[in-house]
């Protein structure tokens, strides 16, 4: 039976092209108009550095070790406010959750500090600007050129810039720069941000669009050219080793990649990030359990990544039922096909929306 991508899926991933391309746009008139207005002479340039550097970092970190981001959980929330009949669970990306916080929040991050940049050219072309390393507290004048000559090591080394110390000291004198001394600034704020906030946002950016190509990639030829002509003979995407013996005590709850918009029973544990899925597995290697339930995104292509997983945890466990949430045919025989070569004795899956 050959399958093939339903029309309300195409309808939803129109709606999240049309939905990207007006977030992007709102951001670029909200940095427009934010950056303008605040962008004014003299400009403390560290000052002005740290302010664009230190929070884009943060958040950085933050969604990689946690796999969220607020910009995403916005993004998503607005998506399911103006298209809501593509809340149903037959309408669900296809992509992990991990994939879309990193997508949106870069791309968003990245139109920022862009646009950011781009008004700092401009007005930097056509404005006159002075710039002050004024401190309240004298004392503090050692440490902003200590900072300064940090954050001045790597594009150095790779030529980016070249900077005069003396500059640095006639910086702390207000209006005593002169217009090479200024122009200097210029070039080391505009360098310092497409140093450490563009370019590693890019490189995130650039890695997670390179893994969501090839899990697309996997699901579309999955969905709309696969031929199951006799399941029984297809090779598995994943071969399970013989189960061990286990002997657990309680009841876990667990969902894997289902997202924050997808309402879950309080008891249940969201999996979606590598340290709470190994801090869980961890637990139940030293107290297995004697029952575990898991839930995951039937809308979602089973791939070899998630059925390990599943395995991970079924093995920590006497009992194991997987609650596959979806209630697209097509989707529901791909799973059945692909759960039906790990699961063992004790073990089930379940295909009954509740």
């Amino acid at each position: 039976m050959k399958m093939h991508l339903e029309p309300h899926l195409h309808t939803v991933m129109r709606h999240w092209r049309i939905l990207f391309v007006l977030w992007i746009v709102l951001t670029i008139l909200s940095t427009l108009f934010g950056s303008s207005s605040l962008i004014a002479s003299p400009i403390h340039p560290l000052y002005f550095v740290l302010v664009m550097l230190l929070p884009s970092t943060l958040f950085l970190i933050f969604s990689l070790i946690t796999a969220h981001s607020l910009f995403a959980e916005l993004f998503l929330q607005l998506k399911n406010l103006i298209f809501k009949q593509d809340h149903a669970p037959n309408l669900s990306t296809p992509l992990p959750v991990r994939y879309i916080a990193q997508l949106i929040s870069n791309a968003t991050w990245l139109t920022i500090l862009i646009t950011t940049l781009l008004v700092l050219f401009f007005k930097f072309t056509f404005q006159h600007f002075d710039f002050y390393l004024g401190n309240t507290f004298t004392e503090s004048q050692s440490t902003t050129d200590h900072i300064v000559h940090y954050l001045n090591w790597l594009p150095s080394k790779l030529g980016l810039i070249e900077f005069d110390d003396a500059i640095i000291q006639a910086s702390f004198q207000s209006g005593k720069l002169a217009d090479e001394a200024r122009s200097m600034w210029a070039k080391w704020i505009i360098v310092m941000i497409l140093m450490y906030d563009i370019v590693p946002r890019l490189l995130v950016f650039i890695y997670y669009v390179i893994r969501a190509l090839r899990h697309q990639k996997f699901a579309t030829v999955a969905v709309s050219d696969a031929v199951i002509e006799d399941a029984a003979k297809e090779k598995p995407l994943v071969i399970r080793a013989p189960k061990a013996p286990v002997i657990g005590d309680g009841h876990y709850r667990v969902a894997l990649d289902i997202t924050e918009q997808t309402t879950l029973p309080d008891d249940v544990v969201r999996l979606n990030d590598i340290e709470t899925f190994q801090q869980f597995e961890s637990a139940r290697k030293v107290e297995p359990a004697q029952w575990i339930e898991i839930m995951i995104d039937g809308n979602l292509m089973p791939d070899r990544g998630i059925l390990r997983r599943l395995i991970r945890l079924m093995n920590q466990a006497e009992k194991a039922t997987i609650h596959v949430l979806t209630d697209d045919p097509h989707q529901t025989q791909m799973w059945q096909h692909h759960l039906s070569s790990i699961i063992v004795d004790g073990e089930a899956a379940d295909y009954e929306i509740k």
